[in-house]
């Protein structure tokens, strides 16, 4: 018996191996926390512990944020505290353009949701094994900030 595969067949199957290939996702870390409807306030930090045991690869970090059509603002300025497992601490003031120029928001749309993943490091390889605390807070003027509905990190490997 002998099997004839067309070109529409073999098409076929290289879509169908892209397709389950590109939904791999190869982060070692991501997690993210919804934000209470009624405002991220200016005291409430977003915390997240990530277990690291990968010390010889380099890794991107990502910070994750989702916001609905009620932020009335164009970008986000964030502080981000990462703390080692030994409890040496780096922090960060992030500015996040959530929208373009034009008032556009940026990122991927799902209904009245946008998503970006914004690099807050690259290439960074992990000193230690252990937890890795990072701390995310608001850091606009607004107490109460409106419209940003999640807050995440994820840690994925350079490729």
């Amino acid at each position: 018996m002998k099997i004839q595969i067309t070109k529409t067949k073999l098409f076929a199957i290289l879509c169908i191996f892209i397709a389950l290939a590109s939904c791999t996702d190869t982060s070692v870390y991501r997690k993210g926390k919804r934000i209470a409807p009624e405002g991220w306030g200016k005291d409430s930090i977003v915390q997240f512990v990530a277990p690291i045991v990968d010390t010889i690869n380099d890794f991107d970090i990502y910070i994750n944020i989702r916001n609905t059509n009620d932020y009335p603002l164009q970008n986000l300025f964030v502080f981000v505290q990462t703390t080692s497992p030994l409890g040496n601490t780096i922090v960060d003031t992030l500015n996040l353009p959530i929208a373009d120029d034009y008032g556009r928001w940026t990122g991927k749309s799902v209904s009245r949701i946008w998503e970006n993943d914004f690099l807050y490091r690259r290439n960074v390889k992990f000193a230690n094994q252990g937890e890795y605390t990072f701390t995310i807070q608001q850091g606009m003027r607004n107490d109460i900030l409106n419209g940003i509905s999640d807050v995440g990190i994820e840690i994925r490997p350079v490729l």
